[in-house]
């Protein structure tokens, strides 16, 4: 192979270090190439906002087209027999024109991006249903028709990605693989008691942070004892603490913590819970298992091919607070299937690494 362009999105953390180990790993020329400068948003800001370094990958040497097609050609003429990894499809259009014009040059073609995902409610999660079947599988009907296969950055999701037209053979099931919070460390879990919950991330309908307090509820009027933490801020915020309020419930929501005091959370919590609805994957999953904590998660979220590939902790249905607390239940209460998970989520840090799937993803390119 002559070399590999990697068109990303943006320089998010989700991405830019498995694209990185894979320049270091390649053995021929990869060139990584932004459709944006910052994908369309504030990229160093919000990593900034979020506790994370804005020069996190300062050391990786990136050329942004900023939406240009002819700038994307002429790179394309510069690495003339390259093969081409896109990185996003479904909401760029001149990487749609690029990977026309790169099929024209007979060039290979893989693309890798989440499966369409639809995190509306109500009404507008009909009308996205009928887009997504309709509007957008027309648009992208060349790409999935070009393509040599398609890396899906929402896990194991074959029928999301059927939707656009994606055919089971072309995909390849994948996930994102940040690397470890810096400064944080993988500790073991040596029991389950105290047993605290811990959940993160924005409180929003389709992160389901609400099937969590409810599942909490539950697990009070069965009498099994815990202490729940609930990270940062959203939309759900007064609904929850009002709920948490009326039954009682030992939840805790601090609001957005600092890095340091949200390291030493995903150190110490007895299990991360990602109660998402409707998720691609869920990132804060990677930081909690980097940080050796089980998870218990719902087939609402992509990342809940961690629980079924590495056995580091257990799934529910999404939108079952029921489901939930008998998950947790089983880890509160059985400290052998508590001791199980843990010792599967401490041995899951180097499978999840980004030096470990950037050897993946090269194998499907090669």
């Amino acid at each position: 192979m002559k070399g590999l362009i990697i068109w990303a999105y943006n320089n998010c953390r989700s991405t830019m270090a498995l694209y990185r180990e894979i320049q270091r790993q390649a053995g021929f020329s990869v060139r990584i190439v932004l459709s944006k400068s910052n994908g369309g948003c504030a990229i160093p800001e919000l990593r900034k906002m979020a506790g994370f370094r804005e020069d996190e990958f300062s050391d990786v040497e990136m050329v942004s087209i900023d939406g240009s097609y002819e700038r994307g050609v002429q790179i394309m003429d510069e690495a003339r027999g390259s093969a081409h990894l896109f990185c996003a499809y479904q909401s760029v259009p001149v990487y749609r024109k690029l990977i026309e014009e790169a099929h024209c040059r007979h060039e290979r073609i893989f693309v890798a991006g989440e499966a369409p995902c639809n995190s509306c409610h109500g009404l507008r999660r009909l009308l996205k249903m009928v887009y997504l079947r309709t509007v957008l599988r027309w648009q992208v009907r060349n790409v999935v028709k070009f393509a040599e296969k398609f890396v899906c950055y929402s896990g194991d999701a074959y029928d999301l990605a059927a939707r656009v037209g994606w055919p089971r053979e072309k995909i390849v099931p994948f996930g994102y693989f940040p690397p470890p919070v810096e400064g944080s460390k993988c500790v073991k879990r040596m029991a389950n008691q105290p047993f605290t919950i811990l959940a993160t991330g924005i409180l929003s309908w389709r992160r389901g942070a609400d099937v969590l307090v409810k599942a909490l509820r539950i697990l009070k009027d069965m009498g099994v004892g815990y202490r729940a933490i609930i990270t940062q801020d959203g939309e759900l915020l007064p609904q929850l603490k009002e709920m948490a309020k009326q039954f009682e419930l030992p939840v805790e929501f601090p609001g957005f913590l600092p890095m340091p005091e949200l390291i030493e959370l995903y150190e110490t919590c007895s299990v991360y819970v990602g109660a998402g609805r409707s998720e691609p994957w869920g990132m804060r999953l990677n930081d909690a298992l980097n940080c050796g904590a089980p998870l218990v998660v719902s087939r609402g979220m992509g990342g809940v091919k961690f629980v079924d590939d590495l056995g580091c902790g257990l799934s529910f249905r999404a939108n079952d607070p029921q489901d939930l607390a008998g998950q947790l239940k089983k880890l509160i209460c059985n400290e052998e299937v508590y001791a199980k998970v843990s010792q599967c989520a401490f041995k899951a840090k180097e499978e999840i690494s980004p030096q470990r799937k950037a050897a993946e993803m090269l194998e499907v390119i090669k």
